[in-house]
């Protein structure tokens, strides 16, 4: 209650607006993120690639058991790693709100080491590719990519498939305007 109270009192001239922020103009940018529900060991994963112009070049998500939301990070790292050097983008910025996901790639990580390592082998194949952390209020499209995939009750959606889309999911749209 106090929060909201404070959020309604503070003058508006000096809230500071989180958006997207586009990348530099011959980079895309990959924003990830993972979600993770631990009394059902569910999680999902979202994805989504652009260019400076926000043009969509795709977006991707995939219904994965993971045993936290590190991991569900991780996966959705590799899972974009790996769309970008299928789809050829070199360069690329790499966003998530996940703080831990960008210290822990870079040290030793005995449970996760082979995901690791291949997100190491793909960032090392990649033209420059810079980890960015970004807040949640940024990230906006993944997180709700991730979350959907990880809510899904749909009996056909299978769990470990990487879905790829043409178009903004239903559930995305509003997140985009």
């Amino acid at each position: 209650m106090h929060r909201l109270h404070f959020w309604e009192n503070h003058p508006k001239k000096n809230r500071i607006p989180i958006t997207w922020q586009k990348p530099p103009d011959d980079h895309f940018k990959l924003n990830i993120d993972g979600s993770f529900k631990p009394e059902t060991d569910k999680g999902g994963t979202g994805r989504g690639i652009r260019n400076q112009s926000w043009q969509r070049i795709t977006k991707f998500e995939c219904k994965t058991k993971v045993d936290s939301v590190y991991h569900a990070n991780l996966l959705a790292l590799l899972h974009g790693l790996t769309i970008a050097k299928t789809k050829s983008i070199e360069k690329v910025l790499v966003e998530t709100d996940s703080r831990v996901l960008l210290y822990s790639i870079y040290t030793d990580n005995a449970l996760y080491s082979n995901i690791c390592a291949d997100c190491m082998s793909f960032l090392q194949q990649l033209e420059g590719p810079i980890l960015h952390h970004t807040l949640r209020e940024a990230n906006g499209v993944a997180d709700a990519l991730a979350e959907y995939r990880r809510k899904t009750k749909d009996p056909t959606m299978i769990v470990n498939k990487l879905y790829i889309f043409d178009a903004s999911p239903s559930f995305a749209t509003n997140i985009l305007e």
